[in-house]
């Protein structure tokens, strides 16, 4: 009978630390082209069922596509469901050989589903996105900034920071779209985000980049990747409010933005919005509510390739 083997591999800037399991070995490989290329000739001889790997900042990129070009079943997880799962199994130091263990009884105990990694365009998109966001975070502080200012020499310099940054983020922009209109995929999932009353092309483009799901999961699959499913805090006799965790906190963000248009200019979404208030909801869980109804109608759109005039007469 065929023996399904998992494989952790933690990753670091000149090393990669690989433990195998259930043979339970542990060898270290340099993290340059010629140590990669002994890893895939190693691992391709161990026929793994799962390679994991957690996200470390980028360095995790360039081994994942190796690995995945080569035919290897690669799946890069979030860091912190790693350390929660070895508090569980009770693994609370933290060396590299450590975290390869943990990342290897991760794979052994979860089975991770090995989903296909990002193309060149999907990678490059996502990093425009995030660059953007870094950069308006730039300029917020900038303008903070120059709030508390009282030198007119530092008041100048920091409106040419401010500037310099407004032109970058326009060129992070028209690249962004130009990327998108270059995929007739991506071209035809932004026209349908974007007929949504209340999605501009900022949101869709974080959509499109950060939850490349969106019309493939069902209604609760999509709510639980944006971290927009609400989870259960009862135990006992005691019963909690519902509570949202979770998720990828970009898409929530562009969400919101989207909610508080959307209670404004779109009429489903306000009438939903102002029958929520007027049952005593918070302000806060209203806008929670209108952005997973928000995301539940544009994952239906999306699979059905209709627009909101279509899908919403």
């Amino acid at each position: 009978m065929y023996e399904e083997v998992f494989v952790g591999i933690d990753i670091s800037e000149e090393q990669l630390d690989v433990h195998v399991l259930p043979k339970d070995m542990h060898f270290v490989s340099n993290n340059d082209s010629k140590g990669i290329s002994k890893l895939i000739a190693r691992l391709q001889k161990d026929r793994p069922t799962v390679i994991v790997m957690e996200a470390s900042g980028g360095y995790e990129i360039n081994v994942a596509s190796e690995l995945g070009s080569a035919g290897l079943p690669v799946v890069i997880v979030n860091p912190r469901q790693v350390r929660d799962f070895a508090r569980g199994i009770g693994k609370l130091a933290k060396t590299d050989k450590i975290d390869a263990y943990v990342l290897a009884r991760f794979a052994e105990t979860t089975k991770p589903l090995v989903k296909p990694l990002p193309t060149e365009k999907e990678k490059e998109l996502k990093e425009l996105v995030a660059r953007r966001r870094q950069l308006i975070g730039l300029r917020a502080s900038e303008k903070n900034r120059s709030h508390r200012a009282r030198s007119k020499r530092v008041r100048d310099s920091i409106a040419t920071i401010i500037e310099a940054l407004n032109q970058e983020i326009k060129e992070i922009d028209d690249d962004t779209q130009s990327l998108i209109k270059s995929s007739p995929l991506w071209r035809e999932k932004e026209d349908l985000l974007t007929s949504f009353p209340g999605i501009a092309t900022r949101t869709a483009s974080t959509l499109v980049a950060k939850l490349p799901e969106l019309g493939q999961a069902d209604r609760q699959e999509i709510a639980c990747l944006a971290g927009l499913a609400p989870l259960n805090k009862d135990s006992g006799k005691m019963r909690g409010k519902r509570m949202i965790a979770g998720g990828r906190a970009e898409v929530r963000q562009a969400l919101y933005m989207a909610a508080v248009s959307a209670t404004r200019f779109n009429p489903l979404i306000r009438s939903f919005y102002l029958r929520l208030i007027e049952a005593g909801k918070p302000v806060k869980v209203a806008l929670v509510a209108c952005m997973r109804k928000i995301l539940v109608i544009l994952n239906a759109m999306i699979k059905r390739k209709q627009p909101f005039q279509a899908f919403c007469p």
